[in-house]
């Protein structure tokens, strides 16, 4: 009777252990598939914490010079007051605007299309084409134009970008995103050949997925 007894012992002693072996196994198979889960097409990441690049850097502080650009551009221009997105760069000054540019650039086919800048401006001279104290606040750039000079990105690889700003960026469905400090560059491809990016002085020096989302969905 007692033998009896201990095989029942051991048989549900090995039941028990074979048990708890298949719910450790399949916590650690479901950790595995939570882990290979893709990214969402919509969700912004890091792809890594690099150094910062310092042709970026240099970049970001001044993509063109905005006084000569216009000069090159020659008044080919029309301009409007706008209203400041609430997560551009705003300094305190009274009786300040933003003015947008609509630069007119020859497109491919000489077809005519529109490059825009966004810019602070403050003063007395604010309501003047010929304002040195405006602070560039924006581009929205989607063709090529030679004046940009060294922001003339559209038409280049995604090869030659990573190769002048480096690899640590945001990714999204279309393209990349760089920052640095208060200042952000958003890249979309098609084939991977830019076919747009916006440049954008912020409010912030914080740049997370729902600050890319709201600039994204301001186009």
């Amino acid at each position: 009777m007692k033998k009896s007894k201990d095989i029942l012992i051991i048989i549900f002693l090995v039941l028990v252990i074979s048990v708890l072996i298949y719910l450790v196994s399949m916590f650690f198979h479901v950790q595995k598939k939570y882990r290979e889960i893709p990214i969402e097409k919509n969700e912004v990441v890091k792809t890594s914490k690099l150094d910062v690049n310092s042709s970026l850097v240099e970049f970001l502080k001044s993509p063109i010079d905005l006084q000569k650009f216009k000069s090159d551009k020659k008044r080919n221009v029309t301009t409007t007051v706008t209203n400041g997105m609430n997560y551009y760069f705003s300094p305190k000054f009274k009786d300040s605007i933003f003015y947008k540019y609509n630069f007119i650039t020859e497109k491919e086919g000489g077809k005519l299309g529109i490059n825009k800048l966004v810019v602070f401006k403050y003063g007395e001279s604010k309501h003047k084409y010929d304002d040195s104290t405006e602070i560039l606040i924006e581009l929205k750039i989607s063709n090529k134009d030679v004046s940009l000079k060294k922001a003339n990105l559209v038409g280049t690889t995604k090869k030659d970008i990573e190769s002048k700003f480096g690899k640590d960026y945001l990714v999204f469905e279309k393209g990349i995103v760089y920052s640095h400090k208060d200042k952000v560059l958003i890249i979309e491809f098609n084939d991977s050949i830019v076919s747009s990016f916006k440049y954008i002085r912020l409010n912030t020096n914080v740049i997370d997925n729902e600050l890319i989302r709201k600039i994204k969905e301001s186009d």
